[in-house]
């Protein structure tokens, strides 16, 4: 009996416990892992959070928000002054707590000024309440912000009282808060200069393209092309990195945008390798460094085509790590080249040595092992410009030095010549009278013989097109189609492909003339020319005036269904005809008879004409403005 009551009573305190437990762990905490930041009339307008933030690392990338905020977590302080995890596939929770002391609402704005995050989250909560939510990110499209920045900025409306804030971040990429807070006016003040400050940097890199494209346009020197294709991918990742494309240039464009980065720091890569191995000519100086770098681009540019295809987490720390490598081989072979004597490499050494510095401050930084600040979030823009501006003074030392060595060349080479020509100045003196009187003569003959033989050139020209054209129509003339016709006999025989003919008229020729004159009927007849030729257009068939008011096309390599088609299509344009006589309009119709064979040895090419002479007969005894098809003739073997 007593077991059985102290049982009852132990239980009935581990319950107890256990509720108490529980209420404290659903209990928020404003202790030392929840931070708080009072808020009145004389608070700055802006408030870096960095140090003002606890962390919690979410490994599976599931917790809630009820179960990130309950007491049972263990939150971290940020010991540092902007959070940076660098590439990390876990999830990270931050919160802090705003006291609102003013004694009216506020209205501030939250900004995450990394356009690169895929997920942010935010929940404002008061007196255990959720008051407000967001769903921001790069894989949303950038229509659906609230707010619309390039970079991620939330909007919080705080009544006096303290309100949680919790921000959920996750990513394929770094994990950096660098977050900020923000008096509306501020922001919009600041923002505006921020742009006027990428406006400007963007400029000055676009200046840069179009002055050297100017420059290689006039010198054609391959490595002002690879210095231009360097800048260029450099602004694009730039302006990609800080949200500035997503923001303007493809808002809408989820994927591209998420691989964008990788691609354009893969390109500058393989911009930057060739100008390396173009520019140091490092195929005539080592032909082990030379294929090193070439080696590097076609790394670079298997990276870019794997930004298309590889796992966005893979790829960017390859490309990452790429532009690195790429920085210290070009640095060193400079370095190396100028120590072997090459005065332009100088300048070379000089640029790379800043952008060197500068990529490998962001590199290092993005993977979280320096904190987040102006210098290390700039530091690869600060190098990029320097080294635009120092490749410039490179380019023009490279031409200066090239054009030195060409005049000293050029120097010695007439040193040569005046000596040369010193040693034979009696020799030519002696025979220039005769070598001018010859050259006049042959000069003479020469122009009088081209004279003649361009007159006669024109002269066949002129009697070909002539003989060879019908003076009304101005198309082939019956000559010129009996001479294609045999012609083309001959290749379809030989081939062994179908050869068709049209032959058509106009219906009631006569009565046009008769009736309109004879003017009229040799109007039409134009312009029903200009219409065929307008329409007779396949390289090898032939139009030309068969007689009066007949016309022949000839169609090579087409079957008889092709060339019924043709002149079906022709024939319905033609009834379409409005041809403008003295004011008035003249209607027209046209009856065609279609031909068409393989040609064989024991066929002749008038066969094929009679073929569709007789076919035009039957369509102009079936009413006319029709098409009629001659029976198919069989070819076969003579007997022996």
């Amino acid at each position: 009996m007593t077991l059985s009551v102290l049982s009852r009573w132990v239980g009935a305190v581990l319950l107890a416990c256990g509720a108490a437990v529980a209420a404290w762990a659903d209990t928020p905490s404003h202790g030392t892992d929840f931070p708080l930041i009072s808020l009145s009339d004389a608070t700055p307008h802006r408030v870096e959070l960095g140090h003002h933030l606890a962390y919690l690392e979410d490994p599976g990338r599931k917790l809630s928000l009820d179960q990130a905020s309950s007491r049972l977590q263990t939150w971290a302080v940020i010991d540092r002054t902007s959070p940076n995890f660098g590439f990390t596939d876990k999830a990270y929770w931050f919160r802090f707590a705003l006291d609102n002391r003013s004694g009216k609402s506020m209205q501030r704005l939250l900004e995450l000024p990394r356009a690169f995050i895929d997920d942010v989250r935010l929940f404002q909560l008061q007196d255990g309440q959720l008051v407000t939510k967001y769903a921001l990110g790069d894989e949303q499209p950038f229509a659906q912000r609230v707010v619309q920045h390039q970079n991620l900025v939330m909007p919080l409306t705080l009544t006096p009282g303290i309100h949680q804030i919790y921000l959920r971040m996750a990513s394929s990429g770094t994990i950096e808060a660098p977050l900020r807070l923000w008096e509306p006016a501020a922001f919009q003040a600041a923002a505006a200069q921020e742009h006027l400050l990428a406006g400007a940097v963007l400029g000055m890199l676009v200046v840069m393209i179009i002055y050297n494209l100017f420059i290689y346009a006039s010198t054609r020197d391959i490595n002002y092309l690879y210095y231009i294709a360097f800048v260029a991918s450099y602004l694009l990742f730039w302006s990609t990195l800080w949200g500035y494309t997503f923001a303007y240039v493809w808002p809408n464009e989820i994927r591209w945008n998420s691989i964008a980065v990788p691609v354009f720091i893969a390109s500058a890569c393989v911009a930057a390798a060739l100008f390396a191995d173009s520019f140091l000519k490092l195929r005539r100086f080592s032909r082990t460094a030379h294929f090193g770098v070439l080696g590097l681009a076609g790394i670079s540019a298997l990276l870019l085509v794997g930004a298309f295809v590889l796992p966005y987490p893979l790829i960017i720390r390859a490309t990452s790590a790429m532009i690195l490598v790429v920085s210290v081989v070009a640095l060193g072979c400079g370095y190396w080249r100028w120590w072997a004597g090459a005065r332009f490499a100088r300048f070379y050494c000089l640029s790379w040595t800043s952008v060197f510095v500068g990529v490998s401050v962001l590199t290092i930084g993005k993977f979280g092992l320096l904190p987040s600040n102006f210098w290390t979030d700039n530091a690869s823009q600060i190098g990029v410009l320097l080294l635009v501006l120092l490749l410039s003074f490179t380019l023009a030392d490279r031409i200066n030095t090239d054009r030195s060595l060409r005049i000293n060349a050029q120097a010695v080479a007439l040193a040569h010549a005046q000596k040369a020509r010193a040693s034979q100045k009696a020799l030519i003196e002696s025979t220039a009278q005769a070598n001018r009187e010859l050259e006049s003569r042959v000069q003479e003959r020469t122009t009088e013989l081209h004279e003649a033989l361009e007159k006669l050139q024109t002269v066949n020209a002129q009697l070909q097109r002539l003989s060879n054209t019908d003076s009304l129509t101005q198309v082939g003339n019956r000559a010129y189609f009996d001479e294609m016709l045999q012609t083309e006999h001959k290749r379809a025989s030989r081939l062994k492909q179908p050869l068709a003919l049209l032959l058509f008229d106009i219906d009631h020729f006569k009565s046009i003339n008769d009736t309109w004159g004879h003017p009229a009927g040799d109007a039409c007849l134009r312009y029903l020319a200009d219409f065929l030729r307008s329409k007779v257009l396949r390289a090898g068939d032939v139009l030309a005036r068969y007689g009066g008011e007949e016309f022949v096309v000839l169609l090579i390599n087409s079957t008889l269904g092709d060339a019924l088609d043709v002149a079906e299509d022709l024939r319905a344009e033609i009834a379409t005809l409005e041809i403008p006589i003295e004011g008035r309009h003249l209607r027209i119709t046209a009856s065609f008879g279609v031909a068409s064979a393989i040609p064989a040895s024991m066929t002749s090419a008038a066969t094929l004409v009679a073929d569709a002479d007789k076919a035009l007969y039957e369509a102009k005894h079936h009413g006319r403005n029709c098409v009629r098809a001659a029976s198919p003739r069989i070819s076969a073997p003579q007997s022996s």
